[in-house]
Parts: C-alpha cells; sequence; structure tokens
C-alpha cells in the first residue's frame, strides 16, 4: 500500500486512555500513518496531554474544537481535515480502546486488491468472525435492532451501518458532502454511510472486536437514543428526492 494514511481519534474526557492507545497504535508500525486526535475542549485535560505528544512526535497532530460540542460534528472536522491535507486514507476510531488498535492493519488490506477497488473498508461486528465482548445480553440486542432500523430507514446496504470503525480513500473524502451534513450526534455514522453509497462508492466489511471500554466514564444516554432516532428520520427525510 503507498500513500499517507490518517487515524482520526475524537475524543472527550480520554485522558486515562490517549496515551497508551497511540503507543499501541504506532507499535503497529504502519509506514507513514500519522493520527489526528480532535479534542471536544475535554476538561480532563485529554487536550493538554495531546498537544504534549504532538510536541514530542511529528506525526501526531491536535485539533481542538470550539462549541458546540459532539462527536458527530468532530468526526465530520476530523475527516475534512484528512481531506484538505490530502491524506490517501483516513481511519476514525474511538479514544476509548473499544476498537482494538490490531485491527487496523486488517482495514488497510482490502484497498491493496486492484482486482476488488473499494472506498471505505468497514470493521464489522454483524459479519462472521465479528464479535462484542463485555456487553450485557440487553444492549448486544438494543445495538442490533438499532442497526437493522438504520439500514431500512436509509436504505443501507452495508451489514454494520452503525460501526465507528472505518477507513475511507481519498476518493471518498473528496466525494462525501461533508460540509451539508446535518447531523451532530453518534447518527453522523449513518449518515455518512448513507451519502458514500448514494454516490455510488463501493465498500467492503471486515470482522472486528468490538471491546467494551475499561477506562474513563461512559457517554451513552437515553436522550443520546432519541436523539439517534430523531436524526435517522430527518437524514432519511431530507434524502427524499423533491417533487416539483
Amino acid at each position: 500500500m503507498s500513500g499517507s494514511i490518517l487515524l482520526i481519534l475524537p475524543t472527550y474526557n480520554e485522558r486515562e486512555n490517549l496515551a497508551p492507545l497511540i503507543r499501541e497504535i504506532f507499535a503497529l508500525k504502519i509506514t507513514r500513518l500519522e493520527v489526528l486526535v480532535v479534542d471536544d475542549q475535554s476538561p480532563d485535560g485529554t487536550g493538554i496531554i495531546a498537544d504534549q505528544m504532538s510536541k514530542d512526535n511529528p506525526c501526531i497532530h491536535v485539533l481542538h474544537r470550539p462549541p458546540p460540542r459532539g462527536r458527530g460534528l468532530a468526526g465530520i472536522d476530523g475527516f475534512r481535515w484528512a481531506r484538505d491535507h490530502s491524506y490517501e486514507y483516513a481511519i476514525e476510531m474511538d479514544a476509548d480502546f473499544s476498537h482494538p488498535p490490531e485491527f487496523i492493519p486488517f482495514l488497510l488490506k482490502p484497498f491493496e486488491d486492484p482486482n476488488r477497488p473499494v472506498d471505505l473498508v468497514i470493521g464489522s461486528r454483524y459479519i462472521p468472525g465479528g464479535k462484542i465482548k463485555g456487553w450485557p445480553r440487553w444492549r448486544y440486542w438494543n445495538s442490533f435492532v438499532a442497526n437493522r432500523l438504520a439500514r431500512w430507514v436509509l436504505g443501507l446496504r452495508a451489514i454494520d451501518c452503525t460501526s465507528g470503525y472505518r477507513c475511507f480513500s481519498k476518493n471518498a473524502l473528496e466525494k462525501i458532502p461533508w460540509e451539508s451534513l446535518i447531523a451532530t450526534g453518534p447518527v453522523i455514522v449513518e449518515e455518512i454511510l448513507f451519502h458514500f453509497e448514494r454516490a455510488g462508492l463501493r465498500h467492503t466489511e471486515v470482522p472486528i472486536t468490538f471491546i467494551e471500554r475499561t477506562q474513563g466514564t461512559s457517554k451513552v444516554r437515553f436522550s443520546t437514543i432519541l436523539r439517534w432516532i430523531r436524526e435517522l428520520v430527518r437524514i432519511r427525510l431530507k434524502g427524499i428526492p423533491q417533487r416539483h
């Protein structure tokens, strides 16, 4: 594989995780890989830690986001930064170790096959070989149903359309309309995929293991789920062609 790779880490209160995670990422020794920390003004000092790591390593970049905060907005800013700096590939992953770094090479591998060109590789929990560890049964089924609901509402072809562990090509970064996305929360994952598929681009999925976080504080609340459902419907309605 040739071309520069940017790994995007949206962060909010990930003080315990950031340094160990980045060490594991660079321990993989992936050629031309750089890291962008997109910090949402974490009150626990995550951004300060990121700045110090950036001073010590020129392959680490930091983007401090102004208000309003939001996981989706941080992701959008990260992908736009990758596009504007002409990276060949952009990977996004959670910064809390729920996405193990060991799967990064598997996200990159499919791009090496010239006979099956793709513009997106999804780290999937729901294809053979994919796993989820540390979730109670109710949470697994909640995620499974949410994934099916997102596929149905948006008409998506991907098996795991709610996975946030993904790698996009430069072509995809240039064709997805980042400036016109409307989601602000976790549903940005599905909205990006919605526009990706509407652009006629091809994807593939590789199995990953999702691991429940062991450090920090969980940020998933019932209000977040309700907002996710509302935004999912709003994205679909916006995508319906208008009659004249």
